[in-house]
């Protein structure tokens, strides 16, 4: 597996913090809410950026719980709730969503977790102003994203940031769909041939040996060769070896080069491969965009069920390699198909980022007594 270089950035305040957030993602989240969770010896490094769908009431306290479980195995001293929505600010009225805030803070505290601020925003820009649940004297303004240290530092590394995550799923849909629809026929009458596997896994070298070229650009005929081969289980898994993912992004970009060019639901072995391959780098929006696609592709995908469970759990990128790795030298029963939960949360992506104190500026959020 690939070392993983990261670069430290010192945030100067709150302001900062939440101007961190689409850099962080790798987006810039709307109706969101957003948990940065610190670790490391100092108590002040991010250590994970978590976003999720702001749910209806009912299930704010679900939501908690299930975004409680990567926070844990983070090891977490503390966490810094950031809720994005739209919605004005007029003290001395709660601010929106305060209920959210307050379950979040509850199920957290409970398990250990202190949350040290809560903060509402419109939207991250310049400008904007936030601010804090707690201390309703506590606000400020946003400063302008682009500008700060992360995003120079973002652009330095080759990292895009997207403006939604819909923006980031429309990279992985193709600019014409016509081709892809003609396509499916031909993959179809392929796969009623018997295919030789030795053939297939010689295929699949080829490429990965053209990708770490830079010379890798498939032909039609490649394509549909390519689809049929990634639908044998045992050479799809030779593209999970740690001298395949650590190729890093030229092999990402071939795994979504084929789920823009394949129909269902033959995109979805190209879209696990591409989950895997990112969520290893640190990156765990295209992780998560590209496991959700392969299940939209075939809901019944027992490899894309294993990675989106694995991702909504918290596991880390090592122990999600692990266990891939241990499922298929030993397959246990068959994974059920992944049920809908509360909003997927969103993470990581490869920073070091170091906040001030959290625990410093203002005393921590609590909910409200349950004491009549």
């Amino acid at each position: 597996m690939q070392t993983k270089q990261h670069s430290r950035i010192n945030l100067r305040g709150n302001g900062d913090l939440i101007a961190a957030v689409p850099y962080l993602l790798g987006f810039k989240p709307s109706d969101s809410v957003v948990i940065c969770v610190y670790a490391g010896a100092g108590r002040t490094q991010i250590t994970l950026c978590l976003r999720a769908d702001i749910p209806t009431q009912d299930l704010y306290f679900s939501l908690a719980e299930q975004l409680k479980l990567p926070v844990l195995r983070a090891n977490s001293f503390g966490v810094s709730v950031i809720i994005v929505s739209d919605g004005t600010a007029s003290p001395p009225d709660p601010l929106p969503h305060k209920d959210l805030v307050d379950a979040l803070t509850a199920v957290f505290t409970t398990s250990g977790v202190i949350v040290h601020h809560a903060y509402w925003v419109s939207a991250i820009e310049e400008n904007a102003t936030w601010w804090c649940y707690s201390d309703l004297e506590c606000n400020g303004v946003v400063p302008d994203p682009a500008a700060s240290e992360l995003a120079a530092t973002a652009a330095c590394m080759g990292t895009v940031t997207y403006d939604s995550k819909a923006d980031i799923r429309a990279t992985l849909e193709p600019p014409d769909p016509a081709p892809v629809a003609a396509r499916a026929d031909r993959i179809e009458a392929a796969l009623a041939r018997d295919q030789d596997e030795t053939v297939a896994q010689q295929l699949l070298a080829d490429l990965i040996q053209k990708v770490r070229d830079g010379v890798w650009a498939p032909d039609e005929q490649e394509l549909v060769d390519v689809a049929v081969a990634l639908r044998n289980m045992r050479v799809r898994d030779g593209c999970l070896r740690p001298e395949v993912t650590s190729i890093g992004r030229p092999i990402e970009e071939a795994w979504a080069e084929l789920v823009r060019a394949l129909p269902d639901p033959h995109r979805a072995e190209p879209a696990c491969l591409l989950a895997l391959t990112a969520f290893l780098r640190g990156d765990g929006v295209m992780a998560g965009v590209a496991a959700d696609l392969a299940l939209e592709s075939d809901p019944q995908h027992s490899f894309a069920n294993l990675l989106r469970t694995s991702m909504d759990y918290g596991m880390p990128p090592d122990s999600v390699a692990a266990a891939v790795a241990q499922a298929f030298i030993d397959p246990a029963e068959p994974l059920e198909p992944h049920t809908q939960r509360p909003p997927t949360a969103d993470g990581p992506r490869p920073w070091e980022i170091h906040a001030p104190d959290p625990s410093k500026p203002h005393p921590p959020h609590t909910p409200p007594s349950t004491n009549e």
